[in-house]
């Protein structure tokens, strides 16, 4: 019995800009579930090889495969079956926040039933109900981005492609928008997010890769996300957070005024930390890994640089 073919497979495809070799040659196939985290440097190439693979821009050379079907030769399979995010997420001023979604549900060739056009639940997983009557033109970062994802979901792709979909949200949104591509994933979705923050790839996804000056430089499954977490408080209330956060945590250390160190309990998502400690009326500055391999591995492939964080 033949096996069936990857959701997104890249067969030697690359990208030649402005006379320039934006995109060495990518071989790479991801299965449905799968959620990819694409990291690199500003320049690397993050974003020609999320347009590749949203079927927006044409290799030059090799082809990009969805569900076996070359994009090129059937571009309407990407509107089909892809929700793309760009990194600003576009929007048309002059529409309503609903308008905004309906259109891109009609443009994705749904009609506006509530079978084939989810939004209300869209717009509620997305705490966008309260701001369906507003005018996108005036939104901020957050709701927009927020919208853009709105769009990308509504017609429950089996590929999504997201570029920096955490820009401007909250801790809450954040830990929301994790759960909501995890449900997703589960359900067989494929994503790809490429995010400038390492802890947001070793938290949710299910495999790295790294482009550096064009070239796909690493690509490995990762290992689930550690149990010890940095918390950083906004207000410095530690005694007060370490009551909160004891229920989810088997240990506590305290590494600065405003700085914890959490050992989660075997089973508790770590999602849990940030809705905790709002609802407790303490503030949050950060939320990361304790341990970061996937940040020697970055800064080992790339040659140094700021560990936190790679545009």
């Amino acid at each position: 019995m033949t096996a069936p073919p990857p959701r997104l497979a890249l067969r030697l495809a690359s990208r030649v800009r402005a006379g320039r070799l934006a995109l060495a040659p990518i071989d790479l196939e991801l299965p449905p579930g799968e959620i990819l985290g694409l990291l690199g440097v500003n320049g690397a190439g993050k974003s020609t090889a999320l347009m590749l693979m949203a079927g927006v821009l044409a290799p030059t050379s090799g082809r990009v495969e969805l569900n076996g079907t070359d994009l090129s030769e059937h571009p309407e399979a990407a509107r089909d079956h892809i929700g793309y995010l760009p990194e600003l997420a576009p929007v048309w001023p002059e529409l309503t926040v609903q308008e905004q979604v309906r259109a891109h549900a009609r443009l994705r060739g749904l009609r506006a039933s509530p079978r084939q056009v989810p939004e209300d639940d869209v717009l509620e997983r997305l705490d966008l109900t309260s701001l369906r009557k507003r005018l996108c033109g005036v939104l901020s970062l957050g709701q927009r981005q927020r919208v853009g994802l709105a769009c990308a979901l509504i017609h429950n792709p089996g590929l999504l492609v997201l570029d920096e979909p955490g820009n401007g949200l909250d801790p809450v949104q954040a830990s929301r928008l994790r759960d909501l591509l995890r449900e997703r994933a589960a359900n067989g979705a494929t994503i790809v997010i490429s995010t400038h923050l390492l802890n947001e790839v070793e938290s949710q996804c299910t495999r790295a890769a790294i482009l550096d000056k064009g070239s796909l430089l690493f690509d490995a499954p990762l290992l689930r996300a550690p149990d010890d977490w940095i918390v950083t408080l906004g207000d410095g209330d530690t005694e007060r957070a370490q009551a909160v956060l004891a229920p989810l945590s088997g240990s506590i250390t305290m590494l600065a005024r405003s700085q914890l160190r959490v050992r989660m309990h075997a089973g508790v998502d770590v999602d849990r930390i940030a809705p905790a400690l709002l609802s407790a009326g303490l503030s949050l500055r950060g939320l990361a890994p304790a341990a970061t391999p996937l940040a020697d591995t970055f800064a080992r492939i790339v040659g140094g640089g700021n560990q936190a964080r790679a545009a």
